[in-house]
């Protein structure tokens, strides 16, 4: 049987297999899978999995912002403080927007672009996988 285009472990190695190249840009399509990997200067590899017939750029909510490893997500920094980023707030690129805990260490997610957020899909406590939306972000005037 073969892996499914959007299983982590696939995901896994196609990551793997970019980053020990020199490749730019990658699109895979596998039935009514649709998987976009992107190496920005500077940046990790952006991944943008959709459905066929979606954009590679995100739907109608804007872009994802996608986990960038396996963990619990965090809205805030502590409970008593207010959230990084909610629904209807502008965020800047390079804005940290949430966090994820793996191994009792907290990691950053940073938005890569600037625009508005339309929607926040994980919830605090929730396990996020790497590679996973975890919020859209509707860049200024563009969608």
């Amino acid at each position: 049987m073969t892996a499914s285009l959007l299983d982590p472990d696939t995901i896994r190695q196609l990551l793997r297999r970019l980053e020990a190249t020199d490749v730019e840009e990658l699109e895979v399509v596998m039935g009514s899978s649709r998987l976009y990997l992107r190496r920005d200067p500077g940046k990790r590899v952006v991944l943008q999995v959709g459905s066929e017939g979606e954009s590679p750029g995100g739907s109608a909510s804007g872009l994802p912002v996608i986990a960038p490893l396996t963990g619990v997500y965090y809205s805030r920094p502590t409970p008593d403080q207010p959230v990084f980023a909610e629904p209807g707030m502008t965020v800047e690129a390079g804005q940290v927007v949430a966090l994820i805990e793996t191994m009792k260490l907290f990691n950053e997610v940073i938005s890569e672009v600037s625009g508005e957020v339309t929607e926040i899909l994980a919830h605090d406590g929730d396990l996020v996988e790497a590679g996973k939306p975890i919020m859209y972000v509707r860049p200024g005037g563009e969608l």
